[in-house]
Order: C-alpha cells, then sequence, then structure tokens
C-alpha cells in the first residue's frame, strides 16, 4: 500500500474572513473575495502562527507583552494548502487522509466537491477522499480551520470545559494566552486497500520477569485469513521469527518471548530495547521498538490500609520516584522544534529523573517524546486532558462529553501503549468533586462516570498499566495541619511555594508524612540575561504588579519579602540582578531540603515531582528549574545532587545557604 507524507512536501497559508472562502462572491455586488493575509510559506509541523512569525506578519510573541498583539489571529479562518499533482495517485485507486493532529475543527475542501467537515484536536481523523482525489489528476488539497472555541484558561469551571483543545494555550498561571490552529502532528495519504491494520501493540512480562508476551490487535479488513509475519531483533542483533495467522476481522495475537533481557528506569539498569517489525502478506505494518519491565505498584511502608499502594516497584526493584512535571515545550506547541525535546530529555536523564509526568492541561505527548523517554529510562506518567479550573474542577458527564471523551482516551492509548517508558495512565489534573456544605472539596474518585470510562479504557486496550483517576488521588488534595500524623496525607499536591520563610519551609519538611508528592515548587527566577533579552522596551524595575511586563506573564510568582530586600538599593538595574540572585538561591536551597527530607523517608513516602520541569514561554519569575533558553537553573544542579545520592540512608540535609 502507497502512503504519501503529507508534512514533508510545499505549504502555502493564507486567512480568510470567516466563512468568504465559502461563499466566495459577494451577494450585493458579485465582487470575489480576496484573502484577509497571504499566501505565505506554510511550516508543517506548525500553526498560523509558526508561519505567520516566520514570515515577518507578526512580532515574536516572546518578547514584551507582544503576545497581545497576535491574538488577533484566532479570528480569522486560516486556509493551509498544498498541490497533489497529476499521476501522483493512480487513477481508479482508494485514498485514504490519516491526521494525527488537526486542531481544532475545519474543513477538507478538493475542487467543487462539497467541504468535509472534521473537528478534535487530540484524536486522530480518517477521512475517505477516493471520491475528490481517486481520478489521478492534478487537485489542489485545502485544509481551513475554523476560528478556535473559546475555551477557558487556568481559572474557570471544568464543568463547562467541553472541547478537548490544549487548555494551557488559554493562559495559564506560567504563561499568557497564545490559541494556535493548524497542524501539529503526522498527515498522509494511503492509497490503495489496505489488507490488514495494525491497531495498537503492547508488552507484558510475567511476576517471575522471565516469559514475555507481546499483544498485537489487528483487524483483518479481508473475507480471508491473512498471513502475519514479526520479526524481534534483540540488541546484539539476534533475530526471533514469528508466523501467525489472522483471520477475518478484529483479533489479538500473541508472540511468546523467553527471558527477554529487561528495560530499566534511568538510574536503575540498562534500557535494553528490541526492534519489532510487522508484516502482512509481506507488506510492512509497523517498524519500532519495544521494551520488556514489570510494573507492580505497593503499599509503602506503615501505609494506613485505605491508601492506595504508591510504591513503585520496577522488575522487582523498589525505586524513590523522582521525577519532573512535564508541561508543553513551546507556546506555540504545533511547532515540533526536535531538538528542544532532544536537549530537555538529555537534561532530565543527566538530572537523574526516572519519572516525567505529562499534565492533563496539555496534549499527548508526540511519538517523539515516547520514543526518547525509551531511550533515555524516563518512565511517564500520561494524563488523560482534563485539567483543573479553580472555580470548580469536576469534569462533564453528559453522554456527549463522554462519547467524546471516550473517543479521545482509546486513541491515546491504542498510540503510545507499545512504549517500553509509559508508567501509568491518569484521569487528569487536580479534578475535584464540586464544593460540599462546607465549601469543601476532594480528589475524585473512580465513581465519577468519566473515571469510570477511562479506567474500563484502560483495562480494555492496555491491560497490566495502572489507572489512577486524577493527581493528587488521597483523601485530601494536600497537606494540612489539622490532619497531620492521622494518616491522610496519601498521594498529594502543594506547597508551591513564593513566601515562606526559612524556619517555616524546614518545619514544614521536617514535620512531613505524606506517602507521594506529586506536585511540589519553589519560585526562582530566571537568570537576569534572559530576562533582558525578552523585556523588549520595558524596564525591569519596579519588580511588581506596577510593571507591565512582570504583570503580563509573571504576576502568580512575585516574591514581595525579596522584593523589600532589594528595594533601598539606588542603582535598579543592580537591585534587579540582586532580586534574581536571591531568588535563585532560595529555590535551590528549598527545593534540596524538601527532596532529601522525603528521600530520606524512603520506602515510607515513595517520591516526589518537581513543579515544573521548564518554561514554554520566558517568564520571569516561576517554578520551574529550567528556563526558557534550556539554561538549567542552581535548583537543577542542587536537585542533582540530591537525586543521584546513591545510599539514601547516608543523606544528610542540605545547609540552606540563606541561613
Amino acid at each position: 500500500m502507497k502512503s504519501i507524507d503529507l508534512i514533508n512536501r510545499n505549504w502555502t497559508l493564507q486567512s480568510w474572513r470567516p466563512f468568504s472562502w465559502y461563499l466566495q462572491r459577494s451577494a450585493e455586488t458579485d465582487f470575489a473575495f480576496p484573502p484577509c493575509n497571504g499566501p505565505y510559506p506554510a511550516t508543517l509541523p506548525g500553526s498560523a502562527f509558526t508561519s505567520l512569525k516566520k514570515a515577518g506578519i507578526i512580532k515574536d510573541w516572546n518578547v514584551g507583552r507582544n503576545s497581545l498583539e497576535c491574538e488577533w489571529v484566532e479570528h480569522r479562518h486560516w486556509e493551509f494548502s498544498t498541490d497533489i499533482e497529476a499521476g501522483e495517485i493512480p487513477p481508479g485507486e482508494r485514498v485514504i487522509l490519516e491526521a494525527d493532529g488537526l486542531d481544532y475543527s475545519g474543513w477538507i475542501c478538493i475542487g467543487e466537491n462539497e467541504p468535509i467537515h472534521f473537528a478534535g484536536a487530540l484524536k486522530r481523523h480518517v477521512i475517505d477522499l477516493t471520491k475528490a482525489l481517486g481520478d489521478g489528476k492534478f487537485h489542489r488539497l485545502r485544509i481551513i480551520f475554523d476560528s478556535p472555541p473559546e475555551d477557558q484558561g487556568q481559572i474557570g469551571f471544568t464543568s463547562r470545559s467541553r472541547w478537548f483543545k490544549p487548555r494551557f494555550s488559554f493562559s495559564w498561571d506560567w504563561c499568557p494566552r497564545l490559541v494556535p490552529v493548524g497542524i501539529w502532528d503526522a498527515m498522509r495519504l494511503k492509497i490503495g486497500t489496505e489488507k490488514a491494520q495494525l491497531i495498537s501493540h503492547y508488552v507484558m512480562l510475567n511476576d517471575e520477569l522471565l516469559d514475555g508476551r507481546i499483544v498485537l490487535q489487528l483487524r483483518n479488513e479481508t473475507n480471508a485469513t491473512l498471513s502475519i509475519k514479526a520479526r524481534l531483533t534483540d540488541p546484539e542483533s539476534k533475530v526471533s521469527d514469528f508466523s501467525l495467522d489472522l483471520p477475518t476481522g478484529f483479533h489479538k495475537l500473541i508472540l511468546n518471548v523467553d527471558r527477554p533481557a529487561l528495560w530499566w528506569p534511568n538510574g536503575h539498569g540498562d534500557q535494553v530495547l528490541y526492534r519489532l517489525e510487522i508484516f502482512c502478506e509481506d507488506e510492512l505494518l509497523h517498524d519500532g521498538k519495544i521494551g520488556f519491565k514489570k510494573i507492580r505498584w505497593v503499599p509503602s511502608q506503615n501505609a494506613p490500609s485505605h491508601a492506595r499502594a504508591l510504591l513503585c516497584e520496577v522488575n522487582d526493584k523498589p525505586i524513590f520516584i523522582q521525577g519532573v512535571n512535564w508541561t508543553p515545550i513551546n507556546l506555540d506547541y504545533h511547532d515540533l522544534c526536535e531538538d528542544r525535546y532532544r536537549r530537555l530529555i538529555s537534561l532530565y536523564t543527566d538530572l537523574g529523573v526516572n519519572v516525567l509526568r505529562v499534565w492533563g492541561g496539555a496534549y499527548l505527548e508526540r511519538d517523539l517524546f515516547y520514543r526518547l523517554c525509551d531511550e533515555a529510562g524516563l518512565m511517564v506518567w500520561q494524563e488523560f486532558p482534563l485539567c483543573s479550573s479553580g472555580c470548580d474542577s469536576c469534569p462533564p458527564d453528559s453522554p456527549e462529553f463522554l462519547r467524546e471523551l471516550s473517543l479521545i482516551a482509546v486513541d491515546y492509548i491504542r498510540r503510545r501503549s507499545s512504549h517500553a517508558s509509559l508508567l501509568l495512565w491518569c484521569g487528569g489534573n487536580e479534578l475535584q468533586t464540586y464544593k460540599d456544605s462546607n465549601g469543601k472539596s476532594y480528589p475524585l474518585t473512580e465513581t465519577h462516570p468519566a473515571m469510570q470510562l477511562l479506567r474500563d479504557a484502560v483495562q480494555s486496550e492496555n491491560p497490566g498499566v495502572r489507572f489512577i483517576p486524577t493527581s493528587p488521588s488521597g483523601p485530601l488534595f494536600a497537606r494540612t495541619e489539622e490532619s497531620l500524623t492521622k494518616g491522610m496525607h496519601h498521594h498529594v499536591h502543594a506547597p508551591w511555594d513564593s513566601k515562606s520563610t526559612i524556619q517555616e519551609w524546614k518545619d514544614y519538611w521536617d514535620t512531613d508524612d505524606a506517602i507521594f508528592r506529586a506536585e511540589c515548587g519553589v519560585t526562582g527566577a530566571s537568570s537576569i540575561e534572559l530576562i533582558r533579552k525578552y523585556a523588549g522596551d520595558f524596564k525591569l524595575w519596579p519588580c511588581s504588579l506596577e510593571n507591565p511586563l512582570w504583570k503580563h506573564s509573571a504576576s502568580f510568582w512575585m516574591q514581595p519579602q525579596l522584593i523589600e530586600e532589594v528595594r533601598g538599593i539606588a542603582d535598579k538595574e543592580l537591585a534587579v540582578s540582586e532580586l534574581v540572585r536571591l531568588s535563585r538561591e532560595r529555590q535551590a536551597d528549598f527545593l534540596a531540603y524538601a527532596v532529601s527530607s522525603c528521600k530520606r523517608r524512603f520506602p515510607e513516602c515513595t517520591g516526589f515531582m518537581i513543579w515544573m520541569g521548564h518554561d514554554c514561554f520566558p517568564i520571569p519569575n516561576n517554578t520551574s528549574i529550567i528556563d526558557f533558553d534550556l539554561t538549567p537553573k542552581p535548583a537543577f544542579y542542587a536537585l542533582k545532587k540530591v537525586f543521584k545520592e546513591e545510599f539514601v540512608s547516608k543523606m544528610t540535609l542540605p545547609t540552606l545557604a540563606l541561613v
């Protein structure tokens, strides 16, 4: 079966007033409507922002408050077009468009054919274009995107969020608003009739770590039994061949592997990956890498009986989860930036991290990200696209919402279940019940219809891999002083500290009894060089909400006590530099103390995950430990010492430099 890659070819971009591309001519004057902007060369994967910035039509949204001047882009219909040359598609053949990332909705237009509508940024689309493209002639393929739906940013009502478009784009505490439309993942034309489809595959390992199984989910589209062949090649080039029959319809086929070499997380062993090739009647269906590991979750030491099992064993070895919360790498996340992925994964590997949590306010991370994690030994905690909102954080439960969530969930799992790095599936970020009569809310459980649906999807599509309803997923969202020593602090979030004194911080961690901390951070400024680089025409002082630069993106993370310390410095350039130095030292010392305290309690405390890892925008002040230019902050190096300490029992808490 022939496949035409649609990403690596010439595309153009232009915009229209909404629906003028459809009406084409004015009813009053018969005037032909022109495009509003363009045409410009288009970059794929990419959004309208990606190409407009390269063409010099919009300013760099990372500088100053330029992102505000880019918001007009949301209010156009954007057309991406490419030419299909005569003879490129043989006449009479079936033609299927497979698009892995169309964001968010719009129409496929070819010639005089009626536009074909699509919707959904987070699921794959399969569209039959045989009628339009199957004659073998020249055609212009046009993908026209509607204006994006108005979803909610960080503050809003989760119960009203139903679009499944990455919500961080609508602004969060670490980035301004920039809502892209475009093509963010692979896209191809499949020519001809497929005999068989590989729906998904995943790997299992028995309790004794001796017998591996590769489960293939395949569909036979013909009326005859097909021959399936698989080839497994180990790192030393030893080949194992398998032959199986595939009857008509959907079936699971199993490849048994005797005594496979094991895949280990970073810092605990080698990342052994096997090459897996799958053929149907000599046609290649798949070529990728897999690894064999066993994950088991057991109760932590001295855990209360009602707590979820939170101690992770990999290949029968208990490990302390030392992780980082992974957020989008770019505000314009359509832009692939492969080098940025590689540099970040390399930094986290060097840091000593063994888990990356892909946060639920974003999207399913690209296959590239997973492949890099497979190679680096970074286990992936993948969340479904649900997130908190502040005003309420409980997802909808309408039939329409659940139907769409089900489609997305199954697609997420089928796309990523084969990866050795996959650790668990999570329903989403900070999902909670509605507030009770006392004004309190609690982390969702599997009793919520959306969580039931997601749990069932994981059990069906990726059996053996853990599902948890949300993070945090304990009886309480965060530690409270009144609940200390009562066995109520299981899997918690917070604090994200910017104001505590040194003594308050030490007292907090010296008395901590939480089992697992999935989000905890400390504010630390970006480097003074980065702040100056992206300030544009704005002055850096005052470092307060009176300054439009700081108010634009850093309003959540001001540090008034440090600002007071430097306010008396007459030279304001020096005052800003001193503020930055104090903030960065404080972040390093505070985080090192917190992680050391938790790691010293292992296996009562089972893990600590930093909020957050890196910036997607050059924010002056944030909880990230790697700034926008991919330069580690001092906190990175302080944590590296703690993460790479070999003998936990011998660890001593670091001396705080600011004491």
